[in-house]
């Protein structure tokens, strides 16, 4: 039987799989054109065409980011409700002293064996001269 000719039998393998999301994100948005804000540089008034005025936005979970097409640039907007930054700031103190609290915990409980090391290396000796 040569190795490379097909078998009789069919195909070994399997059924065909489906390709599945790509996307590690779970709260990825589509991209949308939304119009600009009007800024210094930007009024109604200009000649410009309806196109040059819209900016691509992207949502990313909480975060949102336009692209503005007259500079090229991304930027982002701050979050609207702004109550995501004091969460995170206070959960960040509450951390600090936790860590803070472990070192110390840490600390005296090596302070605590380098004492037993010590007494246990001072007893040892003791035996041994008791002994010897």
């Amino acid at each position: 039987m040569p190795f490379f000719s097909k078998s009789k039998k069919g195909s070994l393998k399997g059924p065909k799989r489906r390709a599945g999301s790509l996307s590690r994100f779970g709260a990825i948005s589509m991209p949308t054109l939304v119009p600009l804000p009007e800024g210094p540089n930007l009024t109604s008034q200009d000649s410009q065409k309806q196109d040059d005025n819209l900016a691509i936005k992207l949502q990313l979970d909480e975060n949102e980011l336009i692209f503005d097409s007259n500079t090229g640039q991304w930027f982002s907007e701050p979050p609207t409700g702004g109550t995501n930054a004091a969460n995170l700031r206070k959960q960040n103190i509450t951390l600090q002293e936790q860590n803070n609290a472990l070192r110390l915990k840490n600390e005296i409980l090596m302070d605590m064996v380098v004492a037993l090391k010590a007494d246990l290396s001072a007893r040892d000796k003791e035996i041994e001269m008791l002994s010897g």
